[in-house]
């Protein structure tokens, strides 16, 4: 027979830990192994993670990036979202990752679709992760390109940068002034630095009254 061995104490505890975050997070959320380092040692960590894909507990996504499966009575399993990627993959970055080019446009409501490919900057990585329906491309880039990550100014600087000086015009401007919530514009005032000075003028026009 080849039944398995009973599991250490210290191995059941690994297991139940990583366990215990993905319950309180709840199903669909999406995990990195490297955010649970400080439960135990990264060999010890591979080998819980690796008896809990057999046990069919979670699924691996991609190397390294797991999920805490999600049913539903009409469709099954379904797959991970592109937020929960994302999440997982902010929770291990040094700096937040930058949304890039089609990606910054479609957070602003520039564009309506869900782009298939959504490429974003990072300082230490470069990887690609294929999801069901898009592809995520991290990009590794300069720090200066990272400005204002993880808030608006980032999101809207890349975004001016696809599109490019001659597409900012008034209309635009008046468009974005009319989405975004004031108190969210007040917050580019700080950030104007960190823009090229082409945009300075333009983020004016956004958060002044």
């Amino acid at each position: 027979m080849n039944a398995e061995l009973p599991l250490a104490d210290d191995a059941k505890s690994t297991e139940q830990q990583i366990m215990a975050r993905m319950r309180r997070a709840g199903r669909g959320s999406v995990w990195s192994a490297a955010q649970f380092r400080g439960i135990a040692q990264r060999n010890a960590l591979d080998q819980a993670l690796t008896r809990m894909l057999r046990k069919g507990l979670i699924r691996r996504i991609c190397h390294g990036l797991y999920l805490y499966p999600q049913f539903h009575p009409m469709i099954g399993e379904a797959p991970a979202t592109v937020s929960a990627v994302l999440t997982a993959l902010n929770a291990t970055e040094p700096t937040p990752l930058v949304a890039s080019g089609v990606y910054a446009c479609f957070l602003l409501g520039m564009i309506h679709d869900m782009p298939s490919e959504i490429v974003l900057l990072s300082v230490t990585t470069t990887r690609d992760i294929q999801l069901p329906t898009v592809r995520v491309r991290i990009r590794k880039t300069a720090p200066r390109y990272m400005a204002g990550g993880g808030r608006l100014s980032g999101v809207l600087i890349q975004a001016w940068r696809h599109m490019g000086a001659e597409q900012i015009d008034d209309a635009h401007i008046t468009w974005l002034r009319q989405q975004i919530p004031a108190v969210s514009r007040h917050t580019l005032q700080a950030d104007e630095a960190l823009a090229p000075a082409w945009m300075h003028g333009r983020l004016r026009q956004l958060y002044e009254v």
